[in-house]
């Protein structure tokens, strides 16, 4: 896989990103960072979700997002920067989330950077909806939607709970399954918003459109379904 033109693919589609990706359930945001207002820099915020979610719980958000075309989707307070320049200064936030992208991260560098806006221990917090594939039909869906299943060994499912040592704290996780009301053209629209589709020629994009539609022919005739999803909620001390 070419890791940048993944990472990179999203601009390209930032308005469907927006519109067609789920929220986080509220109780994993809860769950992550309390009820209390914090200072909070959204990581990799790609066109907002989470930053808004953020903000409508009463905390102060900073969204960090690299690509101009994501980053114009957000609102609010939102900087040119990545994980390993994040454009705020030292010991000033109470947390860092990072929803659907730490696995786009530079590894160590991403840790060292973080710590370094965290004050003692305030909480990173990776989060992601992942579909619930002990479903069978939703498992082929994700065969066809990301075309394999992982980035280079990395499972968001199995992260290592000393994945963030030594500047942090053993993470803590909690799963939280929900689910979200779909269309086959909305599902349709979701596999157009993945990188794999975003770097895909033409026949390839229009065979996965086609995959989806018979796929979800031969599961169910409903006008709409519940796509079911877990979503994985680390929460780790800066130290």
């Amino acid at each position: 896989m070419d890791f940048a033109a993944h990472a990179s693919s999203f601009g390209a589609a930032a308005e469907l990103y927006n519109r067609i990706r789920p929220q986080y359930p509220v109780a994993a945001l809860t769950w992550a960072l309390g009820n209390m207002p914090l200072d909070v820099a959204d990581l990799g915020a790609g066109t907002g979700i989470l930053t808004r979610q953020l903000v409508a719980l009463g905390h102060h958000v900073t969204a960090v997002e690299p690509d101009p075309e994501m980053r114009a989707q957000i609102g609010g307070d939102a900087r040119d920067g990545s994980a390993t320049s994040i454009p705020l200064p030292d010991g000033s936030l109470d947390a860092v989330t990072a929803g659907q992208a730490y696995h786009w991260f530079a590894g160590e560098p991403a840790h060292t950077e973080i710590a370094r806006v965290l004050r003692p221990g305030g909480w990173f917090v990776p989060i992601w909806n992942v579909r619930d594939e002990s479903v069978p039909w939703v498992a082929a869906l994700s065969a066809v939607f990301d075309g394999t299943r992982n980035r280079d060994g990395f499972d968001e499912r199995r992260l290592p709970l000393d994945q963030f040592h030594p500047l942090f704290g053993t993470a803590e996780l909690h799963q939280f399954r929900w689910s979200a009301t779909h269309t086959v053209d909305s599902l349709v629209e979701l596999v157009r918003s993945r990188s794999f589709y975003l770097v895909s020629d033409g026949p390839t994009r229009a065979a996965l459109e086609r995959q989806v539609r018979e796929l979800m022919a031969a599961t169910t005739d409903a006008p709409e379904f519940e796509m079911p999803y877990v979503t994985y909620t680390y929460r780790a001390a800066r130290l």
